[in-house]
């Protein structure tokens, strides 16, 4: 696989943060799904950053990932569920258009996982699906978002612990995702410190890489594009048997 075709980095600088997006399609698979952003646009002091990934065994995954991310970008701003509400209307909409000539296309989604950056160091979150937000403050990594799989429903219900949902058929069976289907958005609002890394994943990453093995990635010396190459690399490593996408996001509030 020619590196330099499969692998996409952007770099943005600006008072407050500094973040890196990168995607790639793994190991296994001949196309990628996801979307990230940023995709070379340069902001100010605060922006938008997020990774989506179309629905796997669903059609139109690609396009799914890349409208709903597009649409979140080009707010820059606001309330993560105003947010997530315009980015379903417009898959709704192209679905809509779209299913004339393609009807299997009425099964499009995507999750979708983003950070709303705020100059003064809060984070808006919105989160539909099984990609995830991670904040390492202090070299101690914590997962702020939940998966939204129906495994770990059951263990948030108390019907399941997680070392039977490891082992159950539905552990990786995604339970709320946007589409033609209603969803539902999981928010956060969090504060940040300079010195504090926000990690944005799609489960190419998670599923593949431990959270150990993240935080001494994320900690290491190094570049933002160089750790989160080395975050892709682990993923691949490790089998790569899915696309997986990074938004690495370093804090420097002054």
């Amino acid at each position: 696989m020619d590196e330099a075709a499969s692998l996409h980095t952007v770099e943005h600088s600006g008072i407050g943060y500094t973040w890196v997006g990168l995607t790639d399609p793994g190991v296994v698979r001949d196309h990628n799904e996801d979307a990230v952003y940023p995709s070379g646009a340069r902001r100010g002091d605060a922006g938008v950053v997020g990774v989506a990934d179309g629905l796997g065994g669903h059609p139109g995954g690609e396009a799914a990932s890349q409208l709903v991310i597009d649409t979140v970008a080009s707010f820059q701003g606001g309330d993560p569920v105003d947010l997530v509400a315009a980015a379903r209307q417009r898959l709704v909409e192209y679905i809509m258009i779209e299913t004339e000539e393609r009807p299997d296309l009425i099964a499009m989604a995507t999750t979708l996982t983003f950070a709303v950056l705020r100059p003064a160091g809060s984070v808006a979150v919105g989160h539909v699906g099984d990609s995830r937000l991670y904040v390492m403050h202090d070299a101690v990594l914590r997962q702020i978002t939940k998966d939204h799989t129906i495994a770990m429903e059951r263990i948030r219900s108390g019907e399941l612990t997680a070392a039977e949902a490891e082992d159950d058929p539905s552990w990786h069976v995604i339970s709320n995702w946007i589409g033609f289907e209603r969803n539902y958005v999981e928010t956060h609002v969090i504060s940040v410190e300079t010195g504090d890394t926000l990690l944005l994943c799609t489960d190419g990453l998670s599923n593949m890489v431990d959270d150990p093995q993240i935080e001494q990635i994320l900690g290491d010396p190094g570049s933002l594009e160089v750790r989160a190459k080395r975050l892709i690399d682990a993923a691949n490593e490790a089998g790569g048997v899915d696309n997986s996408s990074v938004v690495v996001v370093d804090v420097n509030t002054r």
